[in-house]
């Protein structure tokens, strides 16, 4: 992984830290009877398009000596 797949990750990482937060809050505004509707409703929509893009993105960012797309190959030949 090199250095700008994990600054990726690590803004990820910030990023759903922050979309937790944010849904908590919003489930704070709710009743009790509503906290897990509320809860899951606001964090899936955020989270998913966060996690589609983060791993786009990572996949962009690979570099052409990345070592699973080495050994995947070498796998590719064995098989032959």
């Amino acid at each position: 992984m090199n250095l700008y797949q994990k600054l990726t990750v690590i803004i990820t990482d910030i990023l759903l830290i922050a979309e937790l937060c944010i849904s908590m809050y919003f489930c704070s505004q709710q009743t009790p009877e509503n906290l897990t509707p509320t809860f899951i409703k606001s964090f899936a929509i955020m989270c998913v398009p966060t996690l589609i893009i983060a791993k786009i993105t990572i996949k962009r960012l690979r570099s052409p000596e990345d070592p699973q797309v080495v050994i995947a190959a070498d796998a590719a030949l064995l098989e032959k």
